[in-house]
């Protein structure tokens, strides 16, 4: 069983330290299986719920999957993005990105029930703040 690569003690890590790299991908080059299936459950998850959010408040069942399969797809590729460069991003940066993606993705779920914009963009920011905020707190913790 290989070892685990861990800093020597207590304290900052330096600044371009990277987190270690799976063996799996490191070895063949191709992705881990979970890079694509964390993106593909969460972005299932919220195009079913678009669907329903968008079916409940008038809209026709083709726009509802339609909006539902479209907000599935470009959260899908942007999480995966985010997991797979996660490596070479300090962890501030990484809180922010996945704040800003959960905090987009809240919003837009609760703009399809018919709010303002300005209400949506409100509880968006709100819920992305307090996911990056935990997104930090779990990436420092995890570093240090």
């Amino acid at each position: 069983m290989p070892a685990r690569a861990a800093h020597e003690g207590p304290g900052p890590v330096a600044r371009h330290t990277h987190l270690p790299q799976t063996r799996r991908t490191a070895e063949t080059g191709h992705a881990a299986r979970w890079e694509w299936a964390a993106p593909i459950t969460g972005g299932v998850a919220l195009g079913l719920y678009a669907v329903f959010i968008s079916s409940q408040h008038g809209g026709s069942t083709l726009h509802a999957w339609l909006v539902g399969i479209v907000a599935a797809l470009v959260s899908i590729a942007v999480g995966h993005v985010l997991i797979r460069e996660r490596h070479r991003m300090v962890a501030e940066v990484r809180a922010t990105a996945f704040g800003a993606l959960f905090g987009i993705s809240m919003g837009f779920l609760y703009s399809l029930a018919g709010p303002t914009a300005l209400r949506a963009s409100e509880i968006g920011l709100l819920m992305g703040l307090g996911m990056g905020l935990v997104s930090y707190y779990v990436f420092y913790l995890h570093e240090h």
